[in-house]
């Protein structure tokens, strides 16, 4: 089996087709169409359902891809371990976030994490908690930061970063807005628009299960939604009142609404690292964690952050 091979088998899945694969990998189809061709004689199964648009995975293609990942990834790594012992970091690093962690944390890291070391490609992938889990389990990310409320599943590891303190988002009239904070018995029989996981509670996002569980607010009306900005447009149309992380509270700019701290012990949330700890860290990936993790320890200091 030839490293080619598999990365080939990569690209049709990760991109869609056989076409689509051959664009990212710079080959003609009729070669990229030889090379799963050949793994699947190497193999002794068919890998796609090609009679259908995109080809999709048989059961032994499913059976197959976290290994033709590792089979990569460990190329990958072994490249990079060279170099790291010649005095060089490069590699690529796939990356796992929530988009307010995207927006606020990852983005500026990658400008300056460019600037030292130039050698190092980036993926970036957003999704929620239990996929992330997922794709690191699977090798689509070698590095999750997220929320960690979820515990883990079985071979993930995981070390808080920063603190996010909850937010209400209100309009200009709600009482809160002039106090400068929301209490709790202000949710009362109102509904609640937070961020949470898509396929789980369609109501209430898990993070903020702790801190609303002994107020009365409508939990029926209330709405879970992936993105802070929905929670923003939720608000405006009169839905509910606005739950959230502070990181993603940042992200949207809506004159039309204010953002107040709540005003409860429980009101705030863990930002995590997460890595799968059945695998070492590339060389480069574990130089991006230290930048993170030195970058949020200066915004810590400097108190545009909350400490772990």
């Amino acid at each position: 089996m030839e490293l080619v091979w598999c990365r080939s088998f990569l690209a049709v899945h990760e991109q869609g087709g056989f076409t689509a694969a051959s664009r990212t990998l710079h080959r003609s189809q009729s070669r990229i169409s030889a090379h799963v061709a050949a793994l699947e004689t190497e193999l002794g199964a068919q890998l796609f359902h090609r009679d259908v648009h995109p080809p999709t995975l048989t059961a032994a293609g499913t059976a197959f891809l976290p290994h033709a990942r590792a089979t990569v990834t460990e190329w990958q790594s072994a490249l990079a371990a060279v170099a790291a012992g010649q005095g060089q970091v490069r590699g690529n690093v796939a990356v796992g976030s929530v988009p307010s962690v995207s927006a606020m944390l990852i983005a500026p890291l990658l400008a300056e994490f460019s600037e030292t070391h130039p050698d190092v490609r980036f993926e970036v992938h957003e999704g929620a908690n239990n996929w992330l889990d997922e794709a690191l389990a699977h090798r689509t990310i070698e590095l999750g930061i997220s929320p960690m409320e979820i515990t883990p599943r079985l071979g993930i590891a995981q070390r808080a970063l920063l603190t996010d303190p909850f937010r209400a988002v209100v309009p200009f009239d709600h009482p809160a807005a002039s106090a400068g904070f929301l209490e709790l018995e202000q949710l009362v029989g109102k509904p609640v628009i937070t961020t949470g996981e898509a396929g789980l509670d369609p109501h209430v996002g898990l993070e903020f299960r702790e801190l609303l569980e002994h107020v009365e607010f409508d939990y029926e009306r209330s709405l879970a939604v992936t993105q802070p900005t929905t929670v923003f447009s939720f608000v405006r149309a009169g839905l509910g009142i606005g739950i959230m992380g502070a990181l993603g509270t940042r992200i949207v700019r809506d004159n039309s609404l204010v953002v107040v701290p709540v005003n409860a012990e429980n009101a705030s949330r863990k930002i995590g690292l997460r890595w799968a700890n059945t695998r070492r860290l590339s060389p480069a990936a574990t130089a991006f964690a230290e930048a993170l993790e030195a970058m949020v320890d200066r915004e810590i200091a400097a108190g545009r952050l909350e400490a772990r």
